[in-house]
């Protein structure tokens, strides 16, 4: 049979329950930078198909431009880099939302995009341009009418598509840049959209993409975090802009894109 417990009793209970509470670890929850270092890990949310040159998943190789910053940044505020993977690009700011991971990398800074999350400063300009396979080349933004043309979920690069003036009835959706790839290659599409920095990485590979004309104006990829971490998102800010200053910056970016990556990113901005 159940008494009921008095009063005073019940209320110490309580208080208990609540003082344990919160005594829990927080790193599940981990919000801000504060309680990001009391966790001890930076929860890094990476979509498996990132290309390595940008964020390498085997720690044995070059870790790749963006990882090489989030290192040194984990290393200055003595936390570990915990990179989580996301199958599909298109679920990394649903995982951000649902507080499994603290960041998401190599994201274009929308407005769209800006009602969910909050974007650090710029870690490299991009840009939008139409590619295809072999020797045709797309000479102009409105030659994309008459193409069937393959995009990547999630990304912004379908509604550039649109924009240049593609037809809605023949844009193809793609989970990922390998099977984006392997349809232009099997003539599945016969042009596809992306950014400038994966056409660079993809040709140095020894694929016969050719260059169509760039679309839409110029954007930048930055890193997601939730808009309620604001010390977190001051703390990346200064670190990327103090790299930015330094030889590290030009380094890396010949490092890991080739010697005409200065250039090409300059291009990016002026054209």
């Amino acid at each position: 049979m159940k008494t009921a417990l008095p009063g005073g009793r019940t209320r110490m209970l309580r208080i208990s329950a609540m003082l344990f509470a919160a005594a829990l670890p927080r790193a599940t929850r981990a919000q801000d930078l504060p309680d990001v270092m009391r966790a001890g890990a930076l929860r890094v949310l990476v979509t498996a198909d990132e290309s390595p040159e940008f964020f390498a998943f085997d720690e044995r190789t070059s870790p790749g431009f963006e990882r090489e910053m989030l290192e040194a940044f984990a290393r200055v505020h003595h936390v570990q880099l915990r990179v989580v993977r996301v199958a599909r690009f298109d679920e990394a700011l649903p995982a951000l939302l649902k507080h499994e991971g603290d960041l998401v990398t190599g994201i274009i800074d929308t407005e769209a995009r800006r009602k969910q999350v909050a974007f650090t400063v710029e870690v490299l300009p991009s840009r939008l341009l139409a590619v295809t396979w072999g020797a045709r080349v797309i000479k102009a933004a409105g030659e994309l009418r008459a193409e069937r043309i393959g995009v990547v979920s999630g990304t912004t690069w379908g509604e550039a598509a649109l924009a240049a003036g593609a037809a809605p009835d023949r844009l193809d959706t793609l989970p990922d840049m390998g099977a984006l790839l392997e349809a232009l290659r099997g003539g599945r599409v016969s042009a596809i959209v992306c950014s400038l920095s994966d056409f660079v990485l993809e040709r140095r590979k020894g694929l016969e993409l050719r260059a169509g004309p760039f679309l839409g104006e110029t954007q930048s990829a930055a890193w997601a975090i939730r808009k309620g971490d604001g010390q977190l998102l001051k703390a990346l800010n200064d670190h990327i802009e103090g790299l930015r200053r330094t030889p590290s910056w030009s380094r890396m970016a010949t490092e890991y894109f080739g010697r005409d990556a200065l250039s090409l990113l300059g291009r990016a901005k002026t054209e």
